[in-house]
């Protein structure tokens, strides 16, 4: 009877698992929980706590009131709970969003809720758009840009083409250079002020939603030395930067000591869990010893200060003080060619570039820079079509800024779109857009001392 009994037990209480299975199986997907959280640390994002009666996933979309564009929020993958981070928004403004919840064919969506965003308080500069040509103003609105801020407090701070500020992340430290991934997040180059020549002690990579994915430091793992002016990802995944680099030498035939130390830049990369995979010096390439102010300049010698993987095998350094790039085989650490003032390519004096700055191969596979132009006192932007081969090129592009925006140091200059040049000029703290014949199309002033500039090709998703 006992036996019996233990087995009518187990019976009805399958039946019953399986009865509630089936019910939670054929009732319809519900939202039943939506709160949202304002975040102190970065008042241009919310987060938005999603529960629903069974596992699905979320999307969010929200809208500036008023405004005909529709954002939509990653989508958060098969939960229960969900903790939906939104961003690109403007401070101080009245937003609206309706969640949605998914499940194969089920999708449940919420009522319409409000979002009021803060003002900032933390310090980010101010951008003051100044000019506004009619004939772009309609694709300005559309686009945005990453810049960065230098000083301490620092931040990684985003824009769009009208001069607000949609994003930033903050940190305690400067941030002395930044790049757009093509993973759509933000790589940057964090250290105190006291560290010169952009340099930093810390390599951080952040993603639109504030979560660290990478995070290197000096002394830590296989971080070494102090990086400065250049971090970036290339096609592998693969973080690559400027490092600074040092090595004695007997510099007695040249009036120095038997001992001294020559200070200059080399390369460094590692790999996604941040093993070193290569790394390369200048000081290898250089003869040091007949240097003609190596005396003088020992302690920061010809100053690199841009780094680009040509995606081909190669990578195109630029050295300030120089007044060269370099093209370096990424397997062996062979200079194939400098171009530029007295350089592997005879130039014609008009084209010789001084003091230049984020050189890259632009879309129509010519080497751009910003000349900051020290000797002749005016900022270009530049692009050559080079024939490696033979050693010859051709000037494909010049704009001439004038003399009120011109740049000693730093500074950026791309193409922007199918007939434009966008380019940041640190010393006048401007960012600008010109067409091809040097016309001023886009002016910002800036509260701050910007390094450069580059287009974020997407922000947030405007399609489900």
């Amino acid at each position: 009877m006992r036996r019996n009994l233990v087995v009518y037990i187990v019976i009805a209480v399958l039946i019953l698992v399986g009865t509630v299975s089936l019910y939670q199986a054929l009732r319809p997907l519900n939202i039943e929980k939506i709160e949202l959280h304002y975040l102190p640390e970065n008042r241009l994002r919310v987060r938005v706590n999603v529960t629903t009666n069974k596992s699905s996933s979320v999307q969010i979309k929200y809208w500036l009131d008023g405004s005909r564009d529709t954002l939509w929020s990653d989508v958060y993958a098969d939960e229960s709970d969900h903790a939906v981070i939104l961003y690109n928004f403007l401070p101080q403004r009245q937003y609206a969003y309706q969640v949605k919840a998914q499940r194969g064919s089920d999708t449940d969506w919420s009522n319409v809720y409000s979002i009021e965003t803060k003002s900032i308080y933390h310090a980010t500069p101010y951008f003051t758009l100044d000019t506004l040509a009619d004939s772009i103003r309609e694709d300005m609105q559309s686009r945005y840009f990453l810049t960065q801020i230098l000083t301490e407090p620092g931040a990684a701070v985003i824009l769009n083409g009208l001069g607000d500020m949609v994003w930033y992340e903050p940190f305690s430290k400067g941030v002395k250079v930044s790049s757009w991934t093509p993973d759509r997040t933000v790589l940057c180059i964090v250290g105190s002020e006291d560290i010169p020549s952009s340099g930093g002690d810390e390599i951080v990579e952040v993603n639109l939603k504030g979560e660290y994915l990478k995070h290197f430091k000096v002394g830590q793992g296989d971080m070494d030395k102090m990086v400065h002016h250049e971090v970036r990802k290339d096609a592998d995944g693969n973080i690559y930067a400027i490092t600074f680099d040092h090595k004695v030498f007997d510099l007695s035939t040249a009036g120095g000591g038997p001992a001294d130390t020559v200070k200059a830049d080399g390369i460094v990369v590692f790999d996604p869990d941040g093993k070193k995979v290569w790394e390369w010096s200048v000081l290898d390439h250089l003869d040091v010893l007949h240097y003609p102010t190596i005396l003088k300049d020992k302690s920061d010698l010809v100053h690199g200060n841009a780094l680009y993987d040509d995606g081909n095998g190669f990578f195109l350094m630029s050295f300030r003080d120089l007044n060269q790039i370099w093209k370096i085989n990424k397997k062996t650490g062979e200079v194939v060619w400098k171009f530029g003032q007295g350089g592997d390519f005879p130039m014609q004096e008009d084209d010789l570039f001084f003091a230049q700055h984020y050189v890259h191969i632009n879309r129509r596979g010519e080497l751009m820079i910003l000349d900051n132009g020290v000797k002749r006192k005016q900022s270009r932007a530049l692009s050559f079509k080079l024939d490696e081969s033979n050693k010859q090129y051709r000037r494909a592009l010049e704009i001439k800024y004038p003399s009120e925006f011109f740049s000693s140091v730093k500074g950026s200059s791309a193409l922007l779109g199918e007939s434009s040049v966008l380019t940041c000029l640190t010393d006048p703290r401007l960012f600008v857009l010109s067409d091809y014949e040097g016309n001023l199309l886009w002016k910002i002033g800036i509260g701050g001392d910007p390094y450069r500039i580059e287009e974020v090709p997407l922000l947030t998703i405007t399609t489900p």
